[in-house]
């Protein structure tokens, strides 16, 4: 999964949903050892930022807050997925580092992160969206080969019967906690990731691939509410691979 990096923003608190601040400071009792000091705190009007204080002394500490991590001592971080999530603190010091943990809970996925129109027309959000092969497409660019430029395969189309063994393939891309990839073939389902440029219009697959793939970062050609159109580009020559909304007829 990529790793979100760390950003702070200004509050636009018009359009945010408010909701009751978070935080937990945890001081053991223990007389020996690191005594961890540290506090968690969601912003009340954009709950997806979160800020970390550590005020543990004599150790280094370090945040896994599930989308990256930072050995910041005071750190801004996003969460951008909606859910509840486990921010984790480790405070270094001695051979063997002292741990503890918050729970946070994110009401919705980041309207800032996920404010390009692609990422819903791509995913339809948490709920997700399933793309089937468009081969009913008119111009039988479903799939094949073609020139560099060229919108459309010309140099080589395979027929239907030999798209047989991947016909009824279905992908599902959705953002329900996470950038979640999920390929349904012959009976099996496989569960992934990936990682989509939504400016660049690029995508890979990240532990899968999109059926007959090339384990490459596509090229988005065309992406509309019922459509999925990629392509690897090479050399002066294009590979294509069409999709289509599952339900949706040509």
């Amino acid at each position: 999964m990529k790793r979100f990096q760390l950003y702070i923003v200004l509050l636009l608190a018009a359009c945010m949903h408010a909701c009751e601040p978070y935080e937990k400071s945890i001081s053991p009792s223990s007389p020996d050892g690191i005594q961890l000091d540290f506090t968690v705190t969601q912003n009340p009007a954009y709950d997806n930022e979160v800020t970390l204080k550590s005020n543990t002394k004599g150790a280094i500490p370090y945040w896994d807050y599930v989308f990256g991590g930072t050995n910041q001592k005071d750190a801004v971080v996003i969460m951008p997925f909606g859910g509840e999530f486990y921010i984790k603190y480790f405070a270094y010091g001695a051979e063997t580092p002292k741990y503890d943990s918050v729970k946070v809970k994110i009401t919705q996925n980041d309207p800032k992160y996920f404010a390009s129109p692609n990422w819903n027309l791509l995913t339809n959000g948490a709920a997700g969206k399933t793309w089937v092969w468009a081969l009913d497409v008119p111009d039988k660019s479903y799939h094949g080969v073609g020139p560099g430029d060229s919108p459309t395969p010309t140099w080589w189309v395979p027929s239907l019967a030999e798209m047989s063994d991947v016909a009824n393939d279905e992908m599902v891309f959705n953002l329900d906690k996470g950038l979640n990839f999920q390929l349904k073939h012959d009976g099996k389902v496989t569960n992934a990731g990936f990682t989509f440029d939504p400016e660049k219009m690029t995508l890979k697959i990240n532990g899968a691939d999109i059926p007959k793939g090339e384990k490459t970062t596509y090229n988005i050609l065309k992406l509309t509410a019922d459509e999925l159109y990629m392509v690897q580009q090479g050399d002066g020559w294009r590979k294509y691979w069409h999709f289509k909304r599952k339900g949706f007829i040509f």
